[in-house]
């Protein structure tokens, strides 16, 4: 009996040592766990004030919860602090689509502009008493001689836009209107996206009917328009003098004269047309010319060119003929052509 007793007092006194062991493990554990904060706490002092924020809310779990003892507590705060670190990762690329979609919206034409663009803008200071140029002509008057894509505003818009300007062709300063290479950018659209535009400036665009209306109605331009077959060959035919007339009267083909060039000449039959797209009919076909030929153009019944044909590189079959990208002075009306460009420069006094 004796050795019992003996017995269970060495293993409470056993037991209570190791209740002693544990409660001193515990301790140094929360020492531990206290130390790393505060470490933390040091690193993030120099740290943006949002992203330390965030960190210290991840790291540090309520008092009460760092006394409760539980094991799974001690490896909370390093978990906390690895997702903490994937959350700011995840944040700063972000960021970073976001500022890259910021810089490309320069490029964006009309209707491609993404909302993220027109937010952008609305956060921008106007300075209503910056003088824009009015053409891409007037940039290379005033020095600049490199293309790219440049703001202008021309005397009648309201507000200025981006455009292409080529300053190395035939003595430079034309501003793009159209330009097509690839087939990366769909053309067979309607009369909004036509009016307002689409497109990238860095790829396949049409810069908007408003937008040609307001660089030539009020202003003389020649017109220059460069054509690509799928053998490369190149081929051009140049205007002295063109202009549209405003959506009111279906920006109409109403100046068109002076041609030159070795493409032949397949806009004339077109002038005093009026614009048409698959949902606007305003040609003299009884169908709508746009929706037979894929395209959208100032079509009478049907055309002679149709620059905004559907993009097809390659030869295809009799039901396809007349449907590409066309110029019937250039390779035939029945040729598909590889690439065209469409340009305006104001005419110099």
């Amino acid at each position: 009996m004796i050795g019992v007793i003996t017995f269970m007092l060495v293993f409470v006194h056993i037991s209570e040592n190791a209740v002693y062991v544990g409660k001193i493990h515990e301790l140094d554990n929360d020492l531990n766990n206290l130390k790393f904060t505060k470490l933390l706490n040091v690193k993030l002092e120099n740290k943006p004030d949002p992203w330390k924020t965030d960190i210290n809310s991840l790291l540090q779990p309520d008092y009460e919860d760092n006394n409760i003892g539980k094991k799974d507590n001690y490896v909370e705060v390093p978990i906390k602090f690895s997702f903490a670190v994937d959350k700011e990762k995840d944040r700063n690329d972000n960021v970073n689509n976001i500022l890259t979609m910021l810089n490309g919206c320069e490029a964006l034409v009309g209707v491609s502009k993404i909302p993220l663009c027109h937010l952008n803008k609305l956060h921008q200071s106007v300075d209503i008493k910056k003088a824009y140029p009015r053409s891409c002509r007037e940039i290379l008057e005033s020095g600049i001689n490199k293309s790219g894509i440049y703001e202008i505003k021309p005397r009648t818009s309201s507000k200025p836009f981006s455009v292409l300007c080529d300053m190395d062709t035939k003595g430079g300063g034309w501003t793009h209107i159209q330009k097509r290479f690839d087939g990366s950018q769909d053309f067979y659209l309607g009369w909004r996206e036509y009016k307002f535009g689409f497109g990238d400036l860095n790829g396949e665009f049409w810069i908007g009917l408003e937008n040609i209306y307001h660089m030539t109605a009020f202003e003389s331009n020649e017109l220059l328009i460069e054509l690509t077959d799928r053998d490369k060959k190149k081929a051009y035919a140049q205007y002295t003098s063109f202009s549209i007339g405003p959506e009111k009267d279906g920006y109409p083909l109403n100046v068109l004269k002076g041609f030159s060039g070795d493409a032949g000449d397949a806009l004339t039959p077109h002038l005093n047309a009026k614009f048409t797209t698959f949902d606007v009919d305003q040609d003299t076909n009884p169908g709508n010319c746009a929706k037979i030929y894929d395209g959208a153009w100032w079509y009478t019944s049907c055309h002679a060119s149709n620059l905004n044909g559907k993009y097809m590189n390659i030869a295809l079959s009799d039901a396809y003929k007349h449907h590409g990208l066309n110029w019937s002075g250039f390779r035939g009306h029945e040729y598909n052509l590889a690439g065209s460009r469409i340009l305006i420069r104001p005419i110099g006094a």
